[in-house]
């Protein structure tokens, strides 16, 4: 999990408080909680924990640790939550600023508390807590796909109030924007829950639409260089439409 630039944002802006209440804590934390783990012991401070799962690559060992982590859920949820948004700040700040580069009508205050609370939401989920791995994944899933599905419904939302003033047409098309996008979140849970689509296959089409709206910002940012990536996106588009077109397909 790689460190993103440092910025003035309100999420960032948090970081400093966020240190300064795990610092208070340091010896209930190190002492307490990390000597009876068998990865969280080798931590000798919160600082170090938080150095090591910033930079490390997501492999097994950074999984057990993370889940030592959420383990603790139960029994520190202050402290352990905090922990655990600081170990994910670089992820929550990308995400933030991919959803405000697409949606730019949305205020970046807005969507950093929405997806503030969709991290802390999954935190005390049932799913996480009923997790025995790929905790780093799980939780970046996600946060994505519910603070980008709920940026989309805002953004239908603020168009439809934008056009109450205005012609009739304007308004018919925002608010059929918002029934498609209804109409397309059912078919893809549904697809997904009859395993005709795959959670990687889903998750990429989420990062696609992250990207910059299935295009020219997705090639842009690095992701949609590859030849092998582009094919795969279009077979897994193809698809779709396949099973849309079929009277088996989700209803």
């Amino acid at each position: 999990m790689p460190s993103g630039t440092p910025c003035p944002c309100l999420l960032c802006s948090t970081e400093a408080d966020l240190l300064k209440a795990v610092r208070l804590a340091e010896t209930r934390i190190v002492d307490g909680l990390f000597s009876g783990s068998p990865h969280l012991r080798n931590f000798p401070s919160t600082s170090s924990l938080l150095r090591y799962l910033r930079s490390a690559p997501p492999d097994a060992e950074v999984d057990e640790i993370l889940g030592e982590l959420c383990a603790f859920l139960k029994v520190q949820s202050d402290l352990i939550e905090s922990l655990l948004l600081l170990v994910f700040l670089p992820m929550l700040h990308t995400t933030i600023r991919k959803v405000t580069n697409v949606q730019t009508a949305l205020a970046a205050e807005d969507v950093t508390q929405q997806t503030l609370s969709f991290f802390l939401q999954y935190l005390s989920s049932d799913d996480l807590a009923g997790r025995t791995s790929h905790f780093a994944f799980a939780i970046s899933r996600a946060v994505k796909r519910k603070t980008f599905e709920w940026a989309y419904r805002q953004s239908v939302i603020e168009n439809v109030e934008a056009t109450q003033g205005s012609d009739a047409p304007a308004l018919v098309v925002s608010e059929e924007s918002l029934e498609r996008h209804a109409a397309l979140r059912h078919f893809l849970h549904k697809t997904l829950a009859r395993h005709l689509l795959t959670e990687n296959e889903l998750d990429l089409l989420i990062e696609f639409k992250l990207e910059g709206n299935g295009g020219t910002d997705f090639e842009a940012s690095g992701r949609g260089n590859s030849n092998m990536l582009r094919q795969r996106l279009k077979r897994l588009l193809a698809k779709l439409r396949r099973i849309a077109r079929t009277r088996n397909g989700p209803t």
